[in-house]
C-alpha cells in the first residue's frame, strides 16, 4: 500500500477507536451550502464529517474489529463520527435525512459497540437527549417521596382541620 494510503487509512482507524460512535450516510448532488450546514450542525455537537472511499472505510472497520456489511453501502460515502452525545448526533443526521430524503440517506451506524440499521438510527433518534434522560430518571426516584409527603400533609392537614371545628363548636356553644 502507498504510504499516503496507509496515512489515511491509519487517520480513518484513530477516528473510528476514538469515537463512541459513527453514523454512515450516502449522499447525492448536495449543494456546498447544505454540505456546509450539515458540517456545521454537526460540529457544534461534538462530531465530524468525514467523506472516505468505502474500500478504504471497510478496511480500517475490519482492521478495527468492525464488521460491516459492504452491500449495504451504497453512493457516496460520509462518515460522521459522534461527539459525547451520540444521542445529538443520531437526531441531527436524521433530521437532516428527514429534511433532504433525496439528496441525504442513512446506511448503517455504530452505537455502543453494535452495528445498527437505519431503522434502528431512526429509534435511536428518537430517544431524549441525557439531559432528558437525566430529568426523566430523576422524576422517578422522586415520585414515591412526592406521593408519601403528600400523604402525610394530607393528614396532617385533616388534623387541623378537626381542631379548627372543635374550636369553632366550642365558640358557638359558650
Amino acid at each position: 500500500m502507498r504510504p499516503e494510503k496507509q496515512l489515511l487509512l491509519d487517520a480513518v482507524k484513530d477516528q473510528i477507536k476514538e469515537a463512541p460512535g459513527f453514523v454512515l450516510v450516502s449522499y447525492e448532488n448536495m449543494s456546498v451550502n447544505l454540505n456546509f450546514d450539515f458540517r456545521q450542525a454537526i460540529l457544534e455537537n461534538g462530531g465530524s464529517l468525514c467523506v472516505v472511499k468505502k474500500r478504504i472505510f471497510l478496511k480500517a472497520a475490519s482492521e478495527s474489529g468492525i464488521a460491516i456489511d459492504e452491500a449495504t453501502l451504497i453512493g457516496h460515502l460520509g462518515v460522521i463520527y459522534s461527539g459525547e452525545d451520540i444521542i445529538k448526533t443520531a437526531k441531527i443526521v436524521r433530521k437532516y435525512e428527514q429534511d433532504y430524503s433525496k439528496i441525504l440517506k442513512i446506511l448503517s451506524a455504530r452505537f455502543e459497540g453494535k452495528i445498527c440499521s437505519p431503522q434502528e438510527v431512526e429509534e435511536i433518534s428518537r430517544l431524549p437527549n441525557e439531559d432528558g434522560m437525566r430529568a426523566q430518571f430523576l422524576s422517578t426516584l422522586v415520585a414515591p417521596m412526592s406521593g408519601t409527603l403528600g400523604a402525610f400533609q394530607a393528614a396532617l392537614t385533616g388534623v387541623i382541620y378537626c381542631i379548627e371545628g372543635k374550636i369553632q363548636k366550642q365558640g358557638k356553644m359558650s
